[in-house]
């Protein structure tokens, strides 16, 4: 379809129309949704302005040539989101400005099998692992940042409700050391069972991630986070896409990225969020203290340890102008980092004075990251059925052409 001088797939203009306006569901959805086992908000790291127990968070959009990607269900953040509703009594629609989008099946994703599971000792699965999109296989260790201060975008500490948390763990040296060897014999035992689920039949992407711990416990915290991908290289390696991949604010000590590769990880995270000092500034003060350039420097000390492109960066598309982002973008290519972006979604607990960009503006923006990664042979982060705020994959796969 032609949208704006982009010659769009259906299923890539529903996805970015969603990441700008949000989705709205009919009762009649909502029910579908509860009857079909749909995987709900886990209110993990992110929780939607709207989210309840009953919102779905993720739906699976299929063009009838094949091509099936993932979208996070925002909630809707202005005029005209994406409403899905239910025909013919057992068929799900979805709707873009009134008009249903023939050629693109929409479905939720289904919540996995291990979630309703517990371990030997009876606790729930999920307490130590979770489903991101379709395939990716959450870590998140603790809840919480605590970040000397917080990103205006993020409201990861709107929910803890964990006696271990960033902000215990940073205070009390004591208290992970006493819980670590419990949690990572109990991550095991979650992994393994995880691993049969049918949402991993072909692969998964697992990801080690969580909020900071305090500024001066960054050193700390990778080495809890080398602890954790020794424990369960072994038992991931078969079936990570990625091996592991660590979304971490790094350490202040260089050499600890040497130590997180012996135990294992495969790709570092190292996310400056935005491009533009200034804005950097703005919306991430936490991040800021510690130094725009101590990010940039650990990245380009990543490219070293960990190899070209297995050092990845991310940025939140919306909060900055464009052209100064793809800018920044290009330079970390040049130097062996691959970028990427979630769309800027508004999230209960944030601070921003903002709104999530077009629709259009997602488009062209991932058309042009593309070029830029392609340029270093570059792959997406992920495959499409896990990417659920970016068009990456879509790019990639030529469902954005300029018209």
């Amino acid at each position: 379809m032609l949208f704006e001088n982009w010659h769009v797939k259906e299923e890539t203009f529903l996805k970015a129309k969603i990441l700008s306006h949000g989705v709205y569901f009919t009762d009649s959805a909502l029910q579908y949704a509860k009857k079909h086992r749909a995987k709900s908000q886990n209110m993990v790291y992110n929780m939607p302005l709207d989210a309840g127990a009953a919102r779905p968070q993720e739906l699976f959009l299929s063009h009838e040539d094949g091509f099936r990607t993932v979208v996070s269900c925002v909630a809707p953040t202005g005029s005209s989101p994406v409403a899905v509703d239910v025909a013919c009594g057992d068929k799900l629609i979805i709707k873009a400005d009134n008009e249903v989008t023939p050629h693109v099946m929409a479905e939720f994703v289904p919540e996995p099998e291990y979630y309703q599971k517990t371990l030997s000792n009876g606790e729930p699965v999920r307490n130590y692992v979770t489903a991101c999109g379709y395939d990716e296989l959450n870590i998140i260790p603790w809840k919480g940042c605590a970040v000397s201060a917080m990103c205006k975008f993020c409201g990861s500490n709107h929910y803890i409700d964990e006696a271990v948390n960033a902000h215990s763990i940073s205070s009390n040296s004591a208290l992970w050391h006493a819980y670590e060897k419990k949690y990572i014999s109990n991550l095991v035992e979650a992994i393994k069972i995880a691993k049969a689920d049918m949402c991993y039949k072909n692969h998964m992407h697992v990801i080690l991630i969580s909020g900071n711990l305090a500024d001066d416990c960054l050193d700390k915290q990778a080495l809890i986070y080398a602890d954790i991908a020794e424990g369960i290289y072994q038992h991931i390696e078969d079936k990570a896409s990625e091996g592991i991949v660590l979304v971490i604010t790094p350490p202040s000590d260089l050499n600890l990225l040497m130590k997180l590769k012996n135990a294992g990880v495969s790709k570092v995270v190292f996310n400056l969020e935005l491009g533009d000092r200034e804005s950097f500034k703005k919306y991430c003060p936490g991040k800021h203290r510690l130094g725009y350039d101590f990010f940039i420097e650990r990245l380009l000390k990543a490219v070293e340890v960990f190899g070209w492109g297995n050092a990845w960066c991310n940025f939140v598309f919306g909060l900055e102008e464009e052209a100064q982002l793809l800018s920044v973008c290009k330079q970390l290519a040049r130097n062996g980092i691959v970028t990427s972006a979630n769309v800027l979604h508004l999230d209960k607990g944030n601070s921003l004075d903002c709104c999530p960009p077009s629709a259009a503006g997602i488009i062209r923006f991932f058309y042009e990251l593309n070029k830029i990664n392609l340029e270093q042979g570059f792959q997406p982060f992920y495959c499409a059925e896990a990417l659920r705020t970016s068009l990456s994959n879509e790019a990639f796969y030529g469902r954005i052409l300029q018209g």
